[in-house]
C-alpha cells in the first residue's frame, strides 16, 4: 500500500484488499452478550494480529456482519493494566520532578533477549562503545538461548543493564549503551576516574 495504513485508505473511501497471513490466537472467549447485536470478546493473541480483521472473519464465519465498536488493549508483552498509570498521575509526577517513579526498569521491555553477566571492567568497555571478547563457554551459553536469526544479547553488570549488544565472532559489540543508575543517586560506574 506504498507505506500507507490500510485503515487510513479505507477511511478515505478506497477499497483495500489485504493479503491473508497466519496469526496466533491463544484464547478467544465470549465474555458477554449485552444485547442481540453486541458481544464482548476477550482475545489473547500473538503480535501482528489485526483484531478488527479477526472480528470481521468471526462474523463472516457466523454468516453475520460485524465490526469493532470499542477496542481495549489490556496487555502487551510484560506490560499490563496492573502496572499502568494514568496520564494525569504522570503529569502530576512531572510537576514534582518525580516521573521516574512511574517507570519500570528497562529490562522489563527487553526480557525476551538473553542476558549475559559481564565483569565491571567489561561493563566499562561496553559503556565506552568498545567491544569485549567472550570466552568459548560464554559464547555457547548465549548461542543456546538466542532466537533463530538473532544475535542480540543484553549485557548485565551488578543487576543493571549495561548495553544491548550484537554477538559476532566471539565478541560482544555494543549497539545501544545504557547509563542507568541503581537505586539511589550514585551511577553504576564512576567514569571520571581511571585506575592505574
Amino acid at each position: 500500500m506504498d507505506g500507507e495504513r490500510a485503515y487510513d485508505l479505507a477511511r478515505a473511501g478506497q477499497i483495500v484488499e489485504l493479503a491473508a497471513r497466519p496469526v496466533l490466537i491463544h484464547v478467544a472467549r465470549l465474555v458477554d452478550a449485552t444485547d442481540p447485536d453486541h458481544v464482548v470478546l476477550e482475545i489473547e493473541c500473538g503480535k501482528g494480529t489485526y483484531v478488527r480483521a479477526l472480528v470481521r472473519d468471526i462474523a463472516d464465519a457466523l454468516g453475520a456482519c460485524g465490526h469493532v465498536s470499542d477496542l481495549r488493549r489490556t496487555r502487551v508483552g510484560g506490560f499490563g493494566e496492573q502496572t499502568a498509570v494514568t496520564l494525569e498521575y504522570l503529569e502530576d509526577l512531572g510537576h514534582k520532578a518525580r516521573q521516574s517513579e512511574a517507570l519500570l526498569p528497562v529490562e522489563t521491555a527487553l526480557d525476551d533477549i538473553p542476558a549475559l553477566a559481564v565483569t565491571d571492567e567489561d561493563a566499562f568497555r561496553l559503556k565506552q562503545g568498545r567491544s569485549i571478547v567472550l570466552v568459548p563457554r560464554q559464547v555457547e551459553a548465549v548461542k543456546a538461548r538466542l532466537k533463530p536469526g538473532s544475535r542480540t544479547v543484553s549485557a548485565m553488570a551488578g543487576g543493571s543493564m549495561v548495553a544491548l549488544c550484537e554477538m559476532r565472532a566471539g565478541r560482544l559489540e555494543p549497539s545501544r549503551v545504557f547509563h542507568l543508575e541503581k537505586s539511589g543517586d550514585q551511577p553504576d560506574v564512576d567514569y571520571g576516574r581511571t585506575q592505574g
